[in-house]
């Protein structure tokens, strides 16, 4: 389990807000983390709750060596409980019932602090809302409750009212990159692209980096721009195709199309190839911002929205992405 802060990227606000917490002994008795998957928001729990269970924390943070520590990396400190739930979508009122509200006045065993610890919080029923309200009105001083999240609208009114509320924030796209590159061993250009397609997610950026399935989709697009702009060629049927294919990655190609053209208008507008994500192909990038005006490259943009809110929609699928590709040749042409 995650004991520092020094391993989580960006997120200075809160580390700051927990250690001086912690520093300070002004402890909140309940917490809301909210943030979508991949932000960090269970590592800075983590990190957060070692900090309340260390026997001699160290400015308000963890010092990783006490055996309160030893016992919270290996997940057997007797003070952090995690809310465990059978269903995948769903915790239930029995499980909140057992696991914390009919336990929560037993005292810790070992800590000053008890933690209790729910991640996706948001599939806590109502009835298991209500079930955990009183408790959060009015817990035990030893008792802290960290509720993780992605949805904190999914929340009671009064639950979010009697937590204290906070929320991750996007990583710089430069942090993202130079982590990606010194961790995880990837070239200055794929670091660059998962950055730049995971919008301050290092979690999505990691995942994105990792994944052959994504190198491939890359390469997908790449081919599809190069098409687009050779000749007078309408025949897209293989393209079609592979979307099909990718139909549950959809989201994926259409946020890949949107930076090749956001990559476009930024050689158009600079005459700079410095700041392209997709650096590889910068001499198909540079032949296109030559060819293509700014009404076109509006008309692009529009495109990919328009495709996307019918997606969302449940137009159908092939006759969507059809008309995506044949909209984008279209208007290049002009």
């Amino acid at each position: 389990m995650n004991q520092s802060y020094d391993d989580i990227l960006g997120e200075n606000d809160l580390k700051n807000y927990f250690r001086t917490a912690v520093a300070s002994g002004k402890v909140g008795h309940a917490y809301i983390i909210s943030g979508e998957k991949g932000s960090g928001r269970h590592m800075l729990a983590e990190a957060f709750a070692a900090a309340l269970l260390c026997d001699s924390p160290k400015e308000g943070q963890a010092c990783m060596s006490c055996p309160s520590c030893r016992k919270f990396s290996h997940h057997s400190h007797p003070d952090l409980v995690e809310v465990l739930h059978e269903k995948p979508n769903v915790i239930s009122v029995d499980e909140v019932r057992s696991q914390l509200v009919n336990v929560i006045a037993t005292g810790p065993l070992e800590a000053r602090y008890k933690v209790y610890l729910i991640a996706d919080a948001e599939k806590m029923n109502p009835a298991a809302q209500n079930a955990i309200l009183k408790t959060i009105e009015e817990p035990p001083t030893f008792a802290v409750i960290l509720l993780l999240t992605d949805n904190k609208n999914a929340f009671l009114p009064t639950i979010l009212s009697r937590c204290i509320c906070l929320e991750t924030k996007p990583v710089r796209e430069d942090l993202i990159e130079r982590y990606l590159m010194r961790n995880y061993g990837q070239t200055d250009y794929t670091a660059a692209v998962g950055a730049a397609f995971a919008q301050g997610n290092l979690g999505r950026a990691i995942d994105l980096v990792s994944s052959e399935e994504f190198h491939d989709r890359r390469e997908f697009v790449v081919r599809l721009m190069d098409k687009l702009m050779r000749g007078t060629d309408y025949e897209f049927e293989e393209e079609i195709k592979t979307l099909k294919e990718e139909k549950d990655h959809i989201d994926d190609i259409l946020n890949l199309i949107t930076i090749w053209f956001r990559d476009v208008l930024l050689y158009k507008a600079t005459g700079s190839d410095e700041f392209l994500i997709f650096t590889s192909e910068r001499s198909l990038i540079r032949k296109q911002a030559l060819k293509a005006s700014y009404s076109y490259l509006e008309k692009a943009f529009r495109a990919i929205r328009d495709a996307r809110n019918k997606l969302r929609a449940h137009v159908n699928f092939e006759l969507t992405t059809g008309l995506l590709i044949l909209q984008l040749k279209e208007i290049q042409n002009g």
